[in-house]
């Protein structure tokens, strides 16, 4: 699988009005005229937002394909795995970029990105926008070119950060007003709908140091065998397969995009030790910890 960093993504621009802040914020424009390969997995090692300009394409998320147009935006995290699969030949899709170190870059992204309307678009990472909407976030992103383009200052990176938490925090509003859109096609949120949101963000905020089912089974007060049958009706996976997924993304990202060792990613991750940590991340991915970063050719880019 490859992945990209926003340097990698911006070679892949054919946009001048492209931009971009150090590496750690930038607005993107990737054209994908006439695209139909069903190409490899890739994964960003940054937070996304995209937006169709134009035209029309079928982008894989998370093993489940998404049809993508003018009035629909797209939330991707570093632990998405993705795929294009088609476009038209007129496609155009506006990117957003935020490197997921870079957390000065705006002032309410670890807040938000915890909250359980950030947290369930993981598993629902596409939401529908109507024009005035669309007229809100295109002014955000605009203003944020605008910044990105201004010359030094003293209160540069203040700014910047200003101008990203207006994007998200906007984007916050619009998940607000179609919170059930998100999930449901906008019907009343069923019991266990309701659950599983309330348990995917425990598990957001708590997988790096718990691995085990049996304390979200005591967190919420429910039986594993009552939260397997709400993950598996929900999200089409087992909670072992979330925390598990979860753990190996962010693992991956720090093998490839960090200069940590293995034994503190290890750490890090409150695995026992580091040979149960490359017994982990061998199973879910075929090579040992060392393999995986030796042959990344995007190594130590962000």
């Amino acid at each position: 699988m490859i992945r990209y960093s926003i340097k990698d993504i911006l070679q892949l621009t054919h946009n001048k009005d492209s931009v971009n802040y150090k590496d750690q914020i930038a607005v993107a424009t990737v054209t994908l005229p006439g695209y139909d390969s069903g190409g490899g997995l890739f994964a960003i090692d940054a937070f996304a937002v995209g937006y169709t300009i134009q035209g029309s394409s079928v982008f894989e998320i998370n093993n489940k394909p998404y049809q993508m147009g003018p009035d629909i935006l797209f939330i991707l995290a570093p632990t998405h795995t993705c795929r294009f699969i088609k476009s038209s030949d007129d496609c155009e899709i506006r990117f957003l970029l935020l490197d997921s170190n870079a957390h000065n870059m705006s002032v309410h992204l670890n807040y938000l990105v915890k909250s359980e309307r950030w947290t369930q678009t993981y598993f629902h990472p596409l939401l529908k926008l109507n024009p005035v909407q669309s007229k809100i976030m295109k002014t955000c992103l605009d203003r944020i070119v605008e910044e990105i383009k201004r010359p030094e200052c003293p209160n540069r990176i203040a700014i910047l950060r200003l101008a990203t938490t207006w994007h998200h925090v906007e984007l916050d509003n619009i998940m607000q007003e179609n919170e059930n859109v998100i999930t449901d096609n906008n019907k009343p949120l069923t019991r266990q709908q309701t659950l599983a949101r309330q348990l995917y963000r425990l598990i957001i905020n708590n997988y790096r140091k718990e691995h085990q089912v049996k304390f979200y089974s005591e967190q919420m007060c429910l039986t594993p065998q009552y939260l397997n049958q709400i993950t598996n009706t929900v999200f089409r996976k087992t909670l072992s397969e979330i925390i598990s997924g979860l753990l190996f993304s962010t693992a991956r990202s720090m093998i490839l995009s960090s200069e940590m060792s293995i034994q503190e990613i290890a750490d890090e991750l409150n695995f026992a030790d580091q040979a149960s940590f490359s017994k982990f991340i061998k199973k879910e991915s075929g090579v040992s910890p060392s393999v995986m970063r030796k042959t990344n050719p995007h190594q130590g880019v962000i």
